[in-house]
C-alpha cells in the first residue's frame, strides 16, 4: 500500500445504497435458521434475534416461501397467509426500533429474498403425505 493510499476504513461509515441511505456498510446475509413455528410463522424469538442484529447496515432475511407449494426445508417461514405477514411485521417493528433496516417486500418495508427450492419442491412426492 503506498503512502497516498487511503488508510482508513469505510466499513462503519454511512452509504447510499439506491434510494436507501444506510448506517454503515456491513449487510447481514440471509440465513435459514429453520426456527419458524407451526404453520411457517416466523417463531416468537424471531423479532429478538433480528433486534440484537439492527446494528447492520442492512439486513436480508432468511429465505422465506411464497407459497406452500415452494417450501423446501422444515421449519422455515412463509409469507403467503396474514398469520406469517403478522409474524414478519413484529420482526420489522423490532428491527426499526432498534434503528435497523431489513429487507423485505409486499408492502410492509423495503424488499424481500424469495425462496424456491428448485427442483426439490417440483417432486410430486414431496408433497404427498407419508404412511409412515
Amino acid at each position: 500500500m503506498s503512502s497516498s493510499s487511503k488508510q482508513t476504513s469505510d466499513l462503519f461509515q454511512p452509504v447510499q445504497f439506491g434510494p436507501y441511505k444506510l448506517s454503515n456498510r456491513i449487510v447481514m446475509a440471509p440465513l435459514t435458521r429453520s426456527r419458524a413455528q407451526k404453520g411457517d410463522i416466523p417463531s416468537l424469538l424471531a423479532p429478538e434475534y433480528y433486534r440484537q442484529r439492527a446494528t447492520a447496515g442492512l439486513i436480508i432475511t432468511e429465505a422465506t416461501q411464497i407459497s406452500p407449494q415452494g417450501k423446501g426445508y422444515a421449519f422455515t417461514p412463509g409469507i403467503y397467509n396474514s398469520a406469517q405477514v403478522d409474524g414478519w411485521k413484529s420482526v420489522t417493528e423490532a428491527i426499526h426500533k432498534e434503528g435497523g433496516r431489513i429487507f423485505y417486500s409486499y408492502g410492509m418495508s423495503d424488499v424481500f429474498l424469495i425462496l424456491h427450492c428448485s427442483r426439490m419442491v417440483n417432486c410430486p412426492s414431496h408433497h404427498q403425505r407419508s404412511s409412515l
